[in-house]
């Protein structure tokens, strides 16, 4: 005897209702009937809610094609159809809800299945069945509010609160002119490389709710999280399966927690880190030498030096590019293996560049392409992608030989040579169409990537038994690198003050990213992306201010820019070396805080920069502010991150706090406004705090008197000149 589906359909909502609520002691959540369908809820929360006439999730068909061009992608997506999943049925276990959902004309049908775990308290495993036609995409829609906030979505720059946008999740360059409304960003898309609000080199598919709760989404497919809307959010999976994690929290800091139980945390950062400042410099040993002395001349405390262009550089029409084979250049850097030795008996350590891709004329891209470590194309034969007027192939790290082959390049070339720390570049270049040794495509690898080329660097690092001596830092990242990397890097700033790419958007970058999970973070002092022949040069400014704000987070260190000979640099001038002295004392007398800030990041996942409700969840102006952070719970810092600035005005949550400078107490929550010169950012810290007697401390250190142009500045410039001869213009 057939039943028809409408009967069974009738049957099971009769089932549900009789049952309401249905709740098994096991599950942490509850599955409630009503008469127009279902919802789901933690705690007193609904995060799912489905009826006839809003359902909770559609099935589709499209063709999306990925266009590319050195590393800044083009989604282009054609949908063809689009089906809700208006009806439902129901059976329970003593351990799961399984819902099987499908389409008024029984021709799409999903299964989603509702358990809780130990890690995760609803899990929303969604598996579609093909039974007619091609579905190759999902649309999920959760309940909302207006008056929700949202945060996360792995590294973001413009935008702190996620609700109101829709959020692309590809890892691609971040681009040049992210704010549209610029002229920078129409001369960038005329070479290909303009950005926009939702760009970056790190997306994940995570948001935490104000009202508590942490949603991830379980994929590594192209996705889409759509907050635009008032009552739902609709989250666009590209996959036939996918599943959607919820955890709920009694406050932010449990959320956190919760969340880095799921997805791992950084280990603590190296003490010499906290030693000084990280300096970049290039052009071979003798230059690396006099920049460091030259700064111990001025009293700058200086924990390393960074040379990127270790393995070699060469020429091309665009300037200098570095040389991708990854291995000590004995003629660009003569005696390097005694200045490593040197500078650590100094407390100095050498930190240099690596990235996964290697250049088709070294020899260590001969010898992976020999062994057929490379990544290929549908052809089987190895891709040779152009990174800017040389060709380079990408380790295929699926495959485990090679896998282990380039980590011992950097357990040996690197690590081997005494090497402590070094920028880990790269990995959001991975082409559509391209084959890996797993046999998934490029589409399908491409946002896994750069977790697996951050657990190249850790297992190196730890097979050295050198975890907690080593300072590596990432450029790209996804789900997964949370447990592998020691920190990550906020981007190419522009050397500006703009509102896209400038200054500011490091700490917006910071907070999205403490807010999905990863919780050590730094920028390059000064910024990056120069275009010198176009009046984009860093000034003394915003030199000063980058570098003042580095003061109060966990790591300082500086960049040069792609063309350096365009910006000031922190050598430029003796004051500069002098003003930067007395910031590099500064960060080292905050050393023990921020260890203490560290540690804690290690061990409960909580970021060293965190938002202002994170610990003040009652101040409603706080889940509004996307340019202050709290350095732990004790240091609250309001970066000056536009041109021209003397005084800055600052809202101070409901707690007591004193300004740092002035010593003027304020009880929140208010606005104040304070002065904000240059080298006296405005932070406050808290009245009740054990560690007021370090800050109190720190704010003794005098700002150097001006100096003029004379005889000392005078016998200045012929160094100034040299630095600036070797430092070439320099893009990666």
């Amino acid at each position: 005897m057939q039943i028809s589906i409408s009967f069974m359909w009738f049957v099971a909502v009769i089932v549900l209702q009789e049952l309401s609520p249905l709740h098994v002691s096991c599950q942490q959540y509850q599955l409630v009937a009503t008469k127009e369908g279902f919802y789901v809820k933690l705690s007193s929360i609904i995060v799912i809610h489905h009826t006839t006439s809003q359902p909770f999730m559609y099935l589709g068909s499209g063709e999306l094609s990925v266009s590319e061009f050195r590393g800044n992608f083009k989604m282009n997506d054609y949908l063809t159809e689009r089906v809700a999943l208006t009806n439902y049925t129901h059976v329970q276990s003593n351990d799961s809800d399984v819902l099987e959902l499908f389409s008024d004309d029984n021709t799409f049908q999903a299964t989603v299945t509702l358990q809780s775990t130990a890690a995760v308290q609803l899990s929303v495993d969604i598996s579609v069945q093909q039974t007619f036609g091609s579905v190759n995409r999902m649309w999920v829609r959760l309940k909302s509010d207006d008056k929700e906030h949202l945060y996360g979505g792995g590294e973001q720059y413009s935008y702190f609160d996620l609700k109101g946008r829709v959020f692309p999740i590809w890892t691609r360059e971040q681009g040049v002119g992210r704010n549209r409304s610029e002229l920078v960003t129409f001369f960038a898309d005329l070479l290909y490389s303009g950005g926009d609000y939702h760009t970056t080199y790190y997306p994940q598919p995570t948001f935490i709710s104000s009202k508590k709760y942490l949603c991830h989404v379980d994929t590594k497919a192209y996705s889409v999280m759509d907050f635009s809307h008032v009552d739902f959010h609709e989250i666009q999976i590209y996959a036939e399966s996918a599943s959607i994690l919820f955890n709920y929290g009694t406050d932010f800091p449990d959320i956190i927690n919760k969340m880095s139980n799921m997805f791992g945390r950084q280990p603590q950062l190296p003490e010499w880190l906290n030693t000084g400042v990280i300096i970049a410099t290039q052009g071979g040993t003798n230059v690396m030498r006099n920049n460091v002395t030259e700064c111990q001349k001025h009293g700058m405390r200086v924990a390393g030096v960074w040379i990127q262009d270790w393995a070699g550089s060469l020429k091309t029409s665009f300037g200098s590019r570095l040389f991708w084979n990854w291995k000590w250049n004995k003629t660009a850097y003569p005696g390097l293996d005694e200045a490593i030795v040197t500078l650590r008996n100094q407390g100095i350590q050498v930190l240099v560049y690596i990235n996964p891709n290697l250049n088709v004329q070294g020899e260590l891209f001969k010898e992976g392409d020999s062994k057929g470590y490379m990544l290929k194309n549908n052809r089987n034969e190895t891709i040779k992608a152009d990174f800017g007027e040389f060709l380079c192939g990408t380790v295929d790290l699926t495959n485990p030989k090679a896998f282990s082959w380039y980590k011992d390049i950097i357990k040996k070339n690197i690590l081997g040579l005494g090497i402590r720390g070094w920028m880990a570049d790269f990995g959001e270049y991975i082409p559509e169409d391209a084959l890996f040794y797993n046999q998934k495509s490029g589409l399908e690898m491409h946002n896994e990537f750069p977790a697996l080329w951050a657990r190249v660097n850790r297992e190196a690092v730890e097979e050295m038994d050198l975890l907690g001596d080593v300072f590596f830092f990432m450029r790209s990242g996804y789900t997964g690198s949370q447990n592998y990397t020691v920190a990550m890097w906020a981007g190419d700033q522009n050397v500006d003050f703009s509102y896209g790419d400038g200054v500011g958007t490091t700490v917006t970058a910071a907070l999205s990213m403490g807010m999905s999970g990863m919780g050590l973070t730094h920028f390059d002092i000064g910024g990056y992306t120069t275009e010198g022949q176009k009046g984009l040069r860093r000034s003394q400014e915003v030199l000063l201010r980058s570098a003042e704000m580095a003061v109060f987070t966990p790591t300082m260190r500086t960049h040069e820019g792609n063309q350096p000979s365009f910006n000031t640099q922190f050598y430029s001038s003796p004051l500069l070396l002098n003003q930067f002295a007395r910031l590099s004392k500064m960060f080292t007398m905050l050393a023990n805080y921020t260890r203490s800030v560290v540690l804690e990041t290690s061990t409960t996942g909580l970021p060293a920069q965190r938002a202002l409700f994170i610990h003040y969840p009652n101040d409603s102006q706080s889940y509004t502010i996307k340019y202050q952070y709290l350095l732990g719970p004790d240091l609250l810092v309001a970066p000056v991150y536009l041109k021209g600035a003397h005084n800055w005005t600052v809202f101070l949550p409901s707690d007591q706090w004193i300004h740092l400078w002035s010593e003027r107490q304020f009880k929140g929550p208010l606005k104040v406004s304070v002065p904000a010169p240059l080298g006296q950012p405005p932070v406050f810290y808290r009245k009740s705090s054990t560690w007021k007697d370090t800050f109190k401390l720190i704010s003794t250190v005098k700002i150097p008197p001006p100096t003029g142009a004379g005889v000392s500045e005078l016998l200045y410039i012929p160094f100034m000149l040299i630095c600036l001869f070797f430092n070439a213009i320099v893009f990666y």
